[in-house]
């Protein structure tokens, strides 16, 4: 039986790797490659600042991949498929901004593949967990809430660039959603304190 993670990690460090590899390495290749094929000699002074223009482009274009878990979404689908080897029957599952949070009501566990460490499969007793609730808001949008060893998950079931009406259709379906996935919590977190 695969053994409880000890600590939540949020963060991996392939997660660190790939983004340092890609906000780094992706502008020194392409700036080097401008200047070798470009006429004349290698310079250094035009090099440098065309290191830092697509460094601060793609560093960019990285901040917002990382904000909507995008970046690493095809690693977190390649560990998602390793779940059924594990001896958990996880019943319900959520996937937010990249994320997947998987829920075992009757075996009161949680599993959890993070967009930031997409290489892992985290398991958890659902008795770590504290203060399941849904938040709903027409500015920040509609989420569930819970404290996993004191850290706070956020999990998103509606996230919008512009304001939604909590009694419109898809902010309703919203907090429906979070608020199902708040009891399936809450009934895991059960299930699990009473073994």
């Amino acid at each position: 039986m695969k053994e409880e993670t000890a600590k939540l990690k949020k963060f991996g460090s392939f997660f660190w790797l790939l983004l340092l590899g890609l906000g780094i390495g992706l502008p020194v290749i392409v700036s080097l490659l401008i200047c070798l094929f470009a006429e004349g000699p290698f310079r250094l002074d035009v090099f440098f600042p065309l290191v830092l223009v697509f460094g601060f482009i793609i560093w960019m274009v990285l901040l917002m991949l990382v904000g909507y878990g995008s970046l690493t979404r095809i690693f977190v689908n390649r560990t998602a498929q390793k779940v059924e080897q594990l001896p958990y029957c996880f019943n319900s599952s959520f996937t937010s901004r990249g994320s997947i949070l998987y829920i075992d009501v009757e075996g009161g566990m949680i599993g959890y593949i993070s967009a930031y460490n997409p290489m892992e499969i985290q398991t958890f007793s659902a008795a770590r967990i504290e203060r399941p609730e849904t938040v709903a808001s027409t500015m920040t949008g509609v989420r569930f809430v819970f404290y996993l060893d004191g850290k706070k998950m956020t999990v998103y079931t509606l996230i919008s660039n512009r304001a939604v009406s909590l009694k419109s259709g898809i902010g309703a379906e919203a907090v429906s959603k979070a608020d199902a996935f708040v009891e399936l919590l809450k009934a895991a977190k059960r299930n699990a304190e009473g073994r």
